[in-house]
């Protein structure tokens, strides 16, 4: 049981790893207009105007965050969205083999997320690496148990406090 436990969650966080290596340079551009997935797309443009957004602002002197700060809040309210919908589509499976499933999307989803943990904001990075362990830690439950359903009390109380930092930036 255990070597299937760590080959699905070793192949969850090759595929994030993948995923996220492919997505950085779709994404690095910010500006320019996406001809990839269609899910890159709003994303990439959305980016683009936090960017312009948070340069008109950086030239008033004020004590807003970075562009590139900006620019990761985007990113990582995208990422949370996602792989929550990921879980919500694997709660779906149901048991026997859905709680793997599930395990395996909150680590895929936590790994996403630790990408986007290297901004020049302190704040951004601390709220982003309390979700992504709040996302490992329903990982490892969901894996441990498969018969119960955590709480997700601890994930919810630390997207509000993502949502709260990128929206005082």
């Amino acid at each position: 049981m255990r070597t299937i436990r760590l080959g699905l969650i070793s192949a969850a966080m090759i595929a994030a790893a993948a995923l996220a290596g492919c997505g950085g340079d779709d994404s690095a551009g910010g500006s320019t207009p996406s001809g990839g997935e269609g899910s890159s797309g709003p994303a990439q443009a959305t980016t683009g105007t936090a960017e312009a957004t948070a340069t008109s602002a950086g030239a008033d002197g004020g004590s807003a965050m970075s562009a590139d700060a900006k620019a990761a809040c985007t990113r990582i309210k995208g990422d949370i969205k996602s792989a929550l919908a990921k879980v919500a589509e694997a709660e779906k499976i149901g048991p026997p083999a859905g709680h793997s499933a599930v395990s395996a999307q909150y680590s895929a989803g936590a790994a996403g997320l630790y990408v986007h943990t290297f901004t020049s904001n302190a704040a951004v990075n601390d709220a982003t690496k309390q979700v992504a362990t709040a996302m490992t830690e329903l990982a490892d439950k969901h894996a441990a148990n498969p018969r119960t359903k955590p709480s997700t009390a601890a994930l919810e109380t630390a997207v509000k406090q993502v949502e709260a930092v990128c929206a005082a930036g």
